[in-house]
This record gives structure tokens, sequence and C-alpha cells, in this order.
């Protein structure tokens, strides 16, 4: 029953999240607004109303924003954490498809949840150690797994579960 609310909190985040970049988007095009309008001096706000086939009044209305706008936020882009990991995806060592594959059973009946952010290497070495009896290549593949990096490995977490098996570099 916990899982749903998880989930529901987790969606709520990232709407509030998306708020919030629309808010600041919305400021700094206020910003770039007033700062272009002031830089052309008398007569700007009509040009740049001319430019960007709006009203004047919408203009003056982001004028007025920018004075009240809070100074940006200094944060990283909304895309950062999926850029970081597709950045480690070609740091990976190839691996037979197999061992891709098997990871990819092993996290198809797995919860990851917040607790594997502090060793996601060791968590999933030891899903894979599980699978001794099914995968006759696991301690091999539990030592690769222990092997990664935490960021390595919670990109290898996140392109499995997205079911993107083929961006993992694999043996020829």
């Amino acid at each position: 029953m916990s899982d749903y609310r998880d989930l529901i909190a987790r969606a709520e985040q990232r709407i509030d999240h998306g708020t919030r970049e629309r808010s600041a988007g919305a400021d700094d095009k206020a910003r770039a607004i007033a700062d272009e309008a002031a830089r052309r001096g008398r007569g700007g706000p009509k040009a740049i109303a001319d430019e960007l086939g709006v009203s004047e009044k919408t203009i003056s209305q982001a004028i007025s924003r920018a004075r009240t706008a809070d100074a940006p936020h200094r944060a990283l882009p909304y895309d950062t954490l999926e850029r970081l990991f597709a950045a480690e995806l070609p740091g990976l060592p190839p691996l037979p498809a197999a061992h891709w594959q098997a990871l990819s059973y092993v996290l198809n009946g797995t919860i990851v949840d917040i607790s594997w952010i502090e060793s996601p290497h060791l968590l999933l070495a030891g899903e894979v150690e599980d699978l001794d009896d099914e995968y006759e290549d696991a301690p091999a593949l539990a030592g690769i797994c222990r092997a990664f990096t935490r960021v390595q490995a919670l990109a290898v977490i996140d392109t499995i579960l997205r079911g993107d098996l083929a961006a993992l570099p694999t043996e020829d």
C-alpha cells in the first residue's frame, strides 16, 4: 500500500519541479525582455513587441515581472542526472550481452529504492550472487558489479530499468 503512495509522492515532486522550472523560465524571459528594453531605451518596448509579435501590454507585464522576480536560482539544469548517467555509459567495461540480460533479469524482480543510493554496486552484486543456481557466470558478474563506481552502477540500473539494453557497451 505504501508503494503507490511513494510513487504518488515522487510524481508530485516531479510536478512541483516542473512548476518551479516554468516559473523560473518565465522570470528569465521577463528579465531578458526588460534588459533588452532598457538597452534600447525609449521606444524599445514597442520595438520588442513588434519583433516578438505580442502586444505592448505583454512587454510591459514582462518588464513588471522582471522588477519583482527573485534573483535567478543557481541550480543545475533539470536533466543533469540523465546527462551524468549517459556520460558514464561509455566508461563501462564492455560485457557480453548475456551479462546485461542477466542484470536485467535481476532488476526485473528487485525493488530499487532510495536505499540503493549508498552502495548500488554492492547491492547489485548481492542480487547477482543470488542467481548462482540460475546463472553460471554469476560470481564473475557479481565481481564486475562490485567494481562499478556508485555512479556507474546507478547508470546501469537506470538504463536497464528504462529498458535500453542497447545503450550498454557489449563485447563483440
